[in-house]
């Protein structure tokens, strides 16, 4: 019996047809959404959050372990449900339009699907993705375990593949992990004959897997800042004076950091603007981080909340300094130099810029 035949059979009509349209969509919409959370959920911020140590995020990290599972639900179950929605939807305005109703149902499910059943979800769960995800997890883990001869057979299909297909010249199946990348690294020779930076820029990046970030952050005490109350003009000429782009806004006593002003957001202003004080609209606000992160989690974090200026505070939330992403990339090149350093002679030369605040 057909999809067509059992909806018939029940002589549902045109409200409940309705209804369950609505449904479908809506549970569509759910699994398209939590297939997004899922790519998009940050174990760093789980952990540093606390969310992680709650029962569903305690769940939801044992579901990422194994991420191919919930991913596989949420495929079938979206695609479940968009066929449901398309049947039903056809048979409902079939039944109240006669033969014009297929193309309403193609023209109308078809917005719907897109708009409210892809479009709309995915962008909630990509924005929001640790909140969304952890309040799919309940229903992802019933529908994973509904759905598990369906996810048998589709890794069965996936092994078949795999077998058939000839691996790639080099590819042995084996897993490359951190210490094995750093001994193929290590191992063969530098770039260049008598070159070994690239050799000592991966062991720097490899040594900083054991490390927190306090030897990277820039101590409070070592900051150039300004207060509250300062200037536009004041503003630029610690700028022009330090050669820092960002200026840490604290207190007079300097042991709270209240935001910080990035110096081009200065220079469009007014000369009539000056002489007062520096707008609050343009203070920006710090990514606080833990300091017992590790470096590789930091720099997820900065590319996550798509920011270049974190504050450390120790595990009572006190700040304890300042680090940005050109520090966590200098820990691994070496000093980096722009146009707008001034160029350093004698022995400062020698030390270049890692005794700059890398503001």
């Amino acid at each position: 019996m057909s999809f067509f035949a059992l909806v018939d059979s029940i002589a549902l009509g045109w409200p409940a047809l309705s209804v369950i349209v609505v449904v479908c969509l809506a549970l569509s919409a759910f699994f398209s959404g939590t297939e997004t959370g899922y790519m998009s959920v940050s174990r760093v911020r789980l952990r540093h959050s606390g969310l992680g140590s709650t029962e569903r995020g305690q769940r939801l990290l044992e579901q990422l372990k194994h991420i191919e599972d919930p991913i596989l639900t949420c495929l079938v179950g979206t695609n479940l449900f968009n066929v449901m929605v398309s049947a039903v939807a056809t048979m409902a305005l079939t039944e109240r339009f006669g033969q014009d109703g297929q193309w309403l149902a193609v023209v109308i499910v078809s917005a719907l699907v897109i708009v409210f059943g892809e479009i709309l979800p995915k962008v909630i769960y990509r924005e929001f993705p640790e909140v969304m995800t952890l309040a799919s997890v309940p229903v992802i883990g019933v529908a994973m375990v509904l759905l598990t001869p369906v996810r048998g057979l589709l890794r069965a299909y996936t092994g078949i593949w795999h077998r058939l297909v000839p691996k790639g010249e080099g590819e042995t199946g084996e897993e490359l992990d951190r210490r094995n990348l750093a001994a193929l690294l290590l191992t063969n020779s530098p770039p260049m004959q008598g070159d070994h930076r690239f050799a000592t820029a991966v062991d720097r990046f490899m040594e900083l897997a054991s490390l927190t970030l306090g030897p990277i952050m820039r101590p409070l005490d070592q900051l150039v800042t300004v207060g509250p109350e300062t200037t536009v003009g004041a503003c630029l000429e610690v700028a022009a004076q330090s050669g820092f782009s960002r200026l840490p806004i604290t207190r007079q006593d300097g042991g709270q950091l209240l935001g910080y002003v990035l110096i081009r957001d200065l220079l469009f202003l007014s000369r009539e603007e000056h002489d007062r004080m520096v707008p609050r609209k343009l203070w920006r606000s710090y990514l606080l981080v833990d300091v017992r992160m590790s470096p590789y989690e930091l720099f997820e974090e900065l590319r996550h909340q798509g920011m270049q200026l974190a504050v450390v505070v120790d595990p009572g939330g006190s700040p304890l300094g300042i680090i940005t992403l050109e520090d966590l990339i200098e820990s691994v090149i070496g000093s980096v130099m722009d146009e707008f350093d001034r160029p350093l002679e004698g022995p400062q030369a020698l030390k270049g810029n890692d005794e700059r605040a890398s503001l």
